[in-house]
């Protein structure tokens, strides 16, 4: 019988208030990709933290090869063949790609010298076996999201790993992108390497793994062959330990045609120097308009123009018919328009602060008594409420931000724009890195605010997400709005969405 790579025998893992692992087992072959699936908080990643050597176990055995080890830090656990991909590139932002993908392992000659012309061969030497063609002189900053994660993946591949674990890499990329990446995965299981793929996008998964192993609570409580016909659903069971009835996404699939409603947001013209021009749209009084389209496009930097966290430099923007130039986030507030970013790491949350403080920091002037000091009751009361709504799971409003799962992170970044109940939400990839479930319920939200009267602009790279909660979807490709689609219209729907994006 084949040899497990990595096994892990009853492991167990608690953090302040939470139990993140309950002795969990798992197998990984050479040659296997495993995908770990799972609701938020459900333990995948802190499995991979404690493979990758970032947190010792409590409890249990971990194997390596049939032999016992402990992985104390991650250079022992590199020393054993483990390598690791983040889904939030932890690269140095002023740094090349050859000397980020050799940080803390430079090369030297025989004079004690950095050896920079061995070290670039061998860099671009591993992107070419990937299939990258990239200038390893470029410093990271000036990199696409793609560009950056296959600098990760360089990165971790330079260590020959036996074990790779990639955790929510697709989160960032396009639907090309992650064809790309696959057939990178494909190749790399080829040389024997076992693979662990750590994803929300159940399809995703389906088509690249062998296996899937479900976690939920902090147990893995089902495992599932891929190669026979598995569909969402039978994921999805388990993961909630509930049985679904019906399409996934039932729940957000009311709506209709816009109707000519009050304008809350009318945009004539607008434009910055290099990344979108000539932009001119409306937004209605309860209505969703979306925006699809190719990363990179432009989409995210006119969004934060919008906001006024970015400027630009041409047309006009108008809420409630009154003429608005917001130059900074806190203007854009003042107009009305709260924008949910999509790096909730570097834009969205104060990690350090806990939940109650992230979920009220937009809102303290609102909850001010008339001497002018915070009314902590209706503050606690108004945060409660929405780690209810979201079913944010933390065991206080005062646990820290950087101690729960992404998914729960990402609830919170969106919960502190609901609290400021503004007239007009910007919201950047939503659900980057959330659950089916906790998606469902940010889709509800929003539709909630819709149903109160607000505009809501989304962008997704998921077009089935757009799909479920637009009422419009405006199709930007490199910089320009090219084709606008209605629901209710022939070209509502996934494959014609898709075509106009690509064909743009």
């Amino acid at each position: 019988m084949l040899e497990a790579l990595l096994e892990l025998k009853k492991v167990s893992k608690s953090f302040p208030g939470v139990q993140a692992l309950k002795e969990v087992d798992f197998q990984l072959y050479p040659g296997e990709v495993v995908a770990l699936c799972g609701a938020n908080g459900a333990g995948k990643s802190t499995a991979a933290s404690i493979i990758a050597g970032i947190y010792p176990h409590d409890a249990g055995e971990i194997l390596i090869r049939g032999k016992p080890v402990q992985l104390t830090t991650p250079k022992v656990a590199e020393q054993h063949g483990v390598g690791i991909v983040y889904q939030e590139p932890t690269l140095v932002a002023r740094m090349t790609v050859v000397e980020n993908i050799f940080l803390g392992k430079e090369l030297t000659n025989k004079y004690g010298k950095l050896d920079f012309k061995k070290m670039k061969q061998e860099a671009e030497k591993t992107l070419e076996a990937l299939g990258f063609d990239l200038d390893v002189n470029r410093k990271v900053s000036t990199l696409t999201m793609v560009e950056r994660e296959a600098t990760e993946i360089a990165k971790a591949v330079l260590l020959n790993p036996h074990i790779l674990i990639l955790d929510e890499v697709t989160a960032p990329l396009n639907q090309k992108e992650v064809d790309h990446l696959f057939e990178v995965i494909r190749n790399l299981k080829k040389q024997n390497i076992g693979m662990i793929f750590i994803s929300h996008k159940l399809n995703e998964c389906i088509e690249i793994s062998d296996r899937v192993v479900v976690f939920r609570n902090g147990e893995n409580v089902a495992e599932l062959d891929c190669t026979k016909n598995i569909t969402e659903k039978d994921i999805i069971t388990p993961m909630l330990g509930i049985d679904i009835k019906g399409d996934l996404h039932d729940v957000v699939k009311e709506g209709h045609a816009a109707e000519e409603k009050e304008v809350l947001l009318h945009v004539d013209n607008f434009s910055d120097e290099e990344n979108f021009s000539g932009m001119s749209f409306t937004l209605h009084k309860n209505e969703v308009l979306g925006f699809a389209g190719l990363k990179g496009a432009g989409i995210t930097e006119l969004m934060f123009a919008l906001q006024g966290t970015i400027p630009h430099t041409g047309g006009k923007m108008y809420v409630h018919s009154k003429e608005v130039n917001p130059r900074t986030p806190y203007e854009g507030i003042k107009a009305g328009i709260g924008m949910v970013t999509h790096d909730r790491h570097k834009e969205g949350l104060a990690l350090s602060l806990d939940v109650k403080s992230n979920i009220s920091v937009s809102s303290l002037d609102m909850l001010l008594t008339k001497l002018g000091f915070v009314n902590e009751r209706k503050l606690d009361e108004r945060s409660e409420e929405y780690v209810r709504k979201l079913e944010i799971k933390t065991p206080s409003l005062y646990q820290l931000v950087a101690n729960l799962s992404g998914g729960n992170q990402q609830k919170i970044v969106i919960a502190k724009w609901l609290l400021r109940s503004l007239d007009i939400i910007i919201v950047d990839e939503p659900t980057r890195g959330v659950d089916i479930k906790a998606k469902s319920e940010i889709f509800k939200l929003l539709l909630e605010q819709k149903a109160e009267g607000k505009g809501v602009i989304a962008f997704s790279p998921e077009c089935r997400e757009l799909l479920s909660i637009c009422d419009r979807i405006l199709v930007v490709s490199q910089g320009k709005i090219v084709d606008e689609v209605l629901r209710g219209s022939p070209q509502f729907n996934e494959p014609s969405l898709l075509e106009i994006i690509h064909s743009a």
